[in-house]
């Protein structure tokens, strides 16, 4: 099982460190977004609760880095970019990036509407919104140097 530990710096850069299933370690940092979940937070939790275990979470329990490319964070392997990857397979993190997408989307209608028209259905949309909710409550009440423990 794969552990990210979501550290909260409130005036630098957030950081992530992450003890994949195999016991290896991986960890980045990212610009803060204050109160607001960070994005890889909401990855975990939609990933985790739809299953999908090819995104963007289970690529980095794969060994996947994060890096900055043209100042852009990047899915690197061996230093290369994954997308540069002959013959890897990155419908899982189109998948997930779409589904992010649109259970995050800040109008509840919106959400409820997507959710709708989900393969997972409205119950996995639900269950992510009230779990996102109560994740962004606790981000908000974090103190500097706290942090956020999720597994995948």
């Amino acid at each position: 099982m794969l552990r990210a530990v979501f550290l909260k710096r409130p005036g630098q850069r957030d950081r992530i460190y992450v003890t994949r299933s195999d016991g290896t370690t991986t960890g980045w940092d990212f610009p803060s977004y204050g109160h607001g979940l960070p994005h890889d937070l909401c990855h975990l939790v939609v990933e985790s609760e739809l299953g999908l275990r090819h995104g963007f979470w289970g690529l980095v329990d794969q060994g996947a880095e994060i890096d900055l490319v043209d100042n852009q964070a990047t899915l690197v392997r061996a230093g290369r970019r994954l997308v540069d990857e002959e013959g890897i397979d990155l419908s899982g993190l189109v998948e997930a990036e779409t589904a992010v997408a649109r259970l995050t989307s800040p109008d509840p209608e919106a959400r409820l509407q997507r959710g709708m028209q989900e393969p997972h259905g409205i119950d996995a949309s639900i269950r992510i919104h009230r779990r996102l909710e109560d994740l962004t409550r606790r981000w908000a009440a974090l103190g500097d140097g706290e942090s956020i423990t999720l597994e995948f």
